[in-house]
């Protein structure tokens, strides 16, 4: 009787640490071509939802608070849910894009003695996702 207790007492502790998770952080996460598609699919989408007055944009320092100010808004939440992708994911991902983004719009003013810098202190993962982004130019 107290063997099934303790087993599910063990799964669901375990199962709330992967809840509470801290998202990638944005220098080692990577973007892929199949999640901008779904990020720009949830984008277009919460374009439709009815914006209340008191709705304010979402000011978040960091991919923890992304996370939490998405998770805080059922429709987001919702959205999120239809596109699989989770809050945490989505929040690394856009600060991950930024970067990448950041890169590219600054590419053609600096010189490449320069670029050639930022790139070698830059992860595998950031160098990656600029790579993945230059190929989604259109």
């Amino acid at each position: 009787m107290l063997r099934p207790f303790l087993c599910a007492l063990v799964l669901g502790a375990a199962s709330a640490s992967l809840w509470a998770a801290p998202p990638t952080p944005a220098e080692r996460f990577r973007l892929t071509p199949a999640l901008l598609d779904r990020m720009e699919a949830v984008q277009a989408a919460s374009q439709a939802i009815a914006h209340d007055s008191e709705d304010q944009d979402v000011d978040a320092q960091s991919e923890e608070e992304l996370a939490r100010a998405l998770e805080a808004d059922p429709r987001i939440r919702s959205l999120l849910a239809q596109h699989k992708i989770t809050s945490t994911d989505y929040a690394s991902a856009v600060f991950a894009a930024i970067h990448a983004g950041t890169f590219l719009a600054m590419e053609s003013a600096a010189r490449k003695k320069d670029l050639a810098a930022a790139l070698a202190s830059f992860t595998p993962e950031q160098r990656a996702n600029i790579e993945v982004l230059r190929s989604r130019k259109k």
